[in-house]
C-alpha cells in the first residue's frame, strides 16, 4: 500500500541528486519543473485554470495575476512584457544573471524534474481519467491539503480515498470521494475533476429530512461544523447542479429539506427550484454563511460554535 507513496516522496530527491553529481546543462535543465522551481523562490500561483497557473509577475510589482506557466508543457509567459520561455529564461530574467550562473543556480536548489512518477499538480479536467489504484489515505501533500480546507482527518477517511490515476500518458494522485455509480469526484490542491461515471452521491438512515449539498467538500464541513462523523438526515451530495432535476422526485419522500448550496446564481436558482418543488425548505446557506460564497469558505474564516 505505501509503495505508490514511497516512490513518489523519493523520486524528486533522487533525480536531484544523480543531476547533481555532474555539471548540470541547459538540456537537463530544461526538465527542471518550473512551478517547483517558483515555490522554492516562495511564489505561489493565485489561481489556475486547466493546466496553467497564474502568478503575481515576479519582474514587477502587480495586483493583478499576468503571468503563467503552462505545467505541462513547462513554459510560461508574462502578458504584461510579452516574453516567455523555459526555466533558464526565467531564471536569467529574474536574478539579472548569465546562463551558467543560472544553471549553477538551479543545480544548488532542490527542485524536481517535470516529469513526476506521481503528481499532485494540475491536469486537465476534460481528458480521460483512468484509476490505477485507491487506497486509505495517507499521503501528506493530500492530508495538508485538507488541513487547508479544515477537514479533520477522521471525517475525511471516512468518505474519502487516496485515488492515483492515468490521464495524458501522466500519473497524479488526488481525494476521491465516491458517487453511487461508482465513479469518483476527484480532488486536490490544484486539480478539481471526475472520472466517469458521473452521478450523485446519496446517503441514507431512514430518516424524515434530507440534506442536499452541492460539493462534498460542504459536506465535509457540514459533519465538522456540527461535530459529528455521520449526518443525523437523509444527505444527498449532487456533485453537479447538473443532477438536481434527477433528485427532484425524491423530495417528496421528505417532511423537510435543508440545502447548502453556494451563494451565487447557480446556487440561488437551485433553492428556487426545491422551494417550488416542496413545501418545507430551509436554506441553511442564507442562515450559516450568508456573506460567504460556500460553507466550507465560511468554516475556513469563522471561529465556529457548539453543534446544535
Amino acid at each position: 500500500k505505501v509503495l505508490f507513496s514511497l516512490i513518489y516522496n523519493n523520486l524528486t530527491t533522487l533525480t536531484f541528486l544523480l543531476i547533481k553529481r555532474k555539471k548540470m546543462n541547459s538540456k537537463q535543465a530544461k526538465n527542471l519543473s518550473i512551478f517547483d522551481f517558483l515555490k522554492s523562490q516562495g511564489i505561489n500561483p493565485k489561481h489556475t485554470k486547466g493546466n496553467k497557473a497564474f502568478y503575481v509577475s515576479p519582474f514587477r510589482s502587480e495586483t493583478k495575476a499576468s503571468f503563467n506557466v503552462d505545467v505541462d508543457k513547462n513554459i510560461w509567459y508574462d502578458y504584461g512584457t510579452g516574453e516567455g520561455g523555459r526555466i533558464i529564461d526565467l531564471v536569467t530574467k529574474m536574478f539579472n544573471i548569465s546562463v551558467s550562473q543560472a544553471l549553477n543556480m538551479l543545480l544548488n536548489t532542490n527542485i524536481s524534474n517535470n516529469n513526476h512518477f506521481f503528481s499532485f499538480y494540475q491536469q486537465n479536467s476534460n481528458t480521460a481519467i483512468k484509476i490505477q489504484h485507491i487506497q486509505p489515505i495517507q499521503n501528506k501533500a493530500l492530508i495538508q491539503y485538507l488541513t487547508i480546507r479544515k477537514i479533520p482527518l477522521n471525517i475525511a477517511k471516512t468518505y474519502l480515498k487516496e485515488v492515483y490515476y492515468n490521464t495524458n500518458n501522466k500519473k497524479y494522485f488526488a481525494l476521491g470521494f465516491k458517487n453511487d455509480k461508482g465513479g469518483h469526484e476527484l480532488r486536490n490542491k490544484y486539480f478539481k475533476g471526475s472520472t466517469s461515471p458521473k452521478h450523485y452521491t446519496s446517503i441514507k438512515n431512514n430518516a424524515t429530512s434530507l440534506n442536499i449539498f452541492e460539493g462534498f467538500f460542504d459536506f465535509l464541513t457540514a459533519l465538522a461544523y456540527f461535530k459529528t462523523v455521520k449526518p443525523g438526515n437523509d444527505t444527498i451530495i449532487l456533485n453537479s447542479l447538473a443532477f438536481l432535476d434527477k433528485i427532484i422526485p425524491k423530495l417528496k419522500s421528505y417532511k423537510r429539506i435543508n440545502l447548502y448550496f453556494d451563494n451565487d446564481k447557480a446556487g440561488q436558482k437551485a433553492v428556487e427550484l426545491i422551494i417550488v418543488n416542496h413545501s418545507l425548505v430551509i436554506n441553511q446557506a442564507a442562515k450559516i454563511y450568508p456573506n460567504h460564497k460556500d460553507f466550507n469558505e465560511y468554516y475556513k474564516t469563522q471561529i465556529l460554535p457548539s453543534a446544535q
